[in-house]
């Protein structure tokens, strides 16, 4: 029942405000940068009631290092569905996500994902992908908020996967800093059993990460620092959680 409730809550919520996400994404194609607060603002809301819907308990460390000028660039590991609820709920700015293209054809959440700036990404087609990821640079060159997860799918576990170095492209090429975010927990409200079930999770935020001034050899090395900060993060939440 719990889960029937969940994912109408859900749909109902996403449907009826799908006007609201068309009108803000129309004012943002059409240059009006202050759109960009008021979606994240309903976005946060929204996010924020699916968590209390949910009746999962969130544990938020680190917002502090977040920077409060400029293109930001969350860079996350990947355990569920959920942790782009957590990112939106309680993470800063009007945050886009490279997305899988299926997500394109999601009646009414799509239209919110093109509203907060995502980017569907075509991984079999070369040309399509690398102008998805030109619209993700140039979004974030516009100072918006960008979230990529660099595993390219679920982990469904407390295990961090490899990450795609082309995922820092993003970052890189439009100057952004990065931002890494540890989320763990998120996995057992629906991957582990395959129903809605209350769980504890926790989001850390890591050490920034600038990328305007990295030489050669700082770029090639970059993937491997920022996986290592979510993994140092990652135990440290898994640590605080036993």
């Amino acid at each position: 029942m719990r889960t029937f409730l969940f994912f109408l809550y859900f749909w109902v919520t996403v449907a009826l405000s799908s006007p609201i996400a068309l009108i803000l994404w129309i004012l943002d194609s059409a240059g009006i940068r202050a759109v960009r607060p008021l979606t994240g603002s309903c976005v946060r809301l929204w996010a924020r009631s699916l968590i209390a819907v949910l009746g999962t308990r969130v544990r938020v460390e680190g917002l502090e290092r977040i920077p409060a000028e400029g293109s930001v660039c969350y860079v996350s590991n990947h355990q569920g569905n959920f942790d782009i609820a957590l990112i939106l709920a309680y993470l800063p700015g009007c945050i886009g996500f490279i997305t899988k293209k299926e997500a394109a054809w999601f009646p009414f959440l799509n239209l919110w994902i093109f509203a907060l700036g995502g980017v569907f990404l075509d991984r079999e087609r070369v040309s399509k992908a690398r102008k998805a990821m030109e619209r993700g640079i140039e979004r974030l060159r516009s100072g918006a908020a960008m979230a990529v997860f660099p595993e390219g799918t679920r982990s469904r576990g407390p295990e961090l996967g490899e990450f795609h170095n082309g995922s820092f492209k993003l970052a890189t090429r439009s100057g952004a800093v990065i931002v890494p975010i540890s989320i763990h927990g998120t996995y057992r409200i629906w991957e582990e059993r395959r129903r809605i079930v209350p769980a504890s999770t926790a989001l850390l935020v890591g050490e920034p990460v600038p990328t305007r001034t990295l030489d050669a050899d700082d770029r090639k090395n970059l993937p491997a620092l920022v996986r290592n900060r979510i993994a140092e993060g990652l135990r440290a939440l898994i640590q605080g959680a036993s």
